[in-house]
């Protein structure tokens, strides 16, 4: 996603990135999730401590989740800085014990969920991203 710096796009294909993965416990039924060790997103945002996870499906990029510690992230802040680099105007809702600003583009939904420990990123294909918020 250009706007934000990430070099990860929707629908890449695996290969481009097999020899920076690690294969982790998958999330989603039926689709494969991997950890990123690459070196060529070690900064998100100005924040260099979080994880990567990309999430494939019949090796198709399908969604990718950041993690980072609830404690060196603002969740307002974020969404803010986010709203203005996307151009577009959030969602902000509570739901069970998630607080979530949900973003929508023409191609993806880019999600910013809260809960009482992390601050995920979530960047997916539409019919993907409720199956991975419910894995929080």
């Amino acid at each position: 996603m250009k706007e934000l710096k990430i070099p990860f796009e929707i629908g890449m294909q695996y290969e481009n990135w097999e020899f920076v993965l690690e294969i982790i416990i998958d999330r989603i039924h039926g689709c494969d999730s991997y950890s990123y060790k690459g070196k060529e997103f070690n900064n998100f945002l100005n924040n260099s401590e979080f994880k990567t996870e990309l999430i494939f499906n019949l090796d198709v990029l399908e969604g990718v989740l950041i993690t980072m510690d609830n404690l060196q992230i603002n969740f307002y802040k974020l969404s803010k800085t986010v709203a203005r680099k996307l151009n577009t105007v959030p969602i902000v809702n509570v739901k069970n014990h998630l607080k979530y600003c949900k973003f929508v583009t023409h191609t993806v939904e880019v999600w910013i969920i809260k809960n009482s420990s992390f601050v995920y990123f979530l960047i997916s294909n539409p019919s993907y991203c409720e199956r991975i918020i419910n894995t929080l």
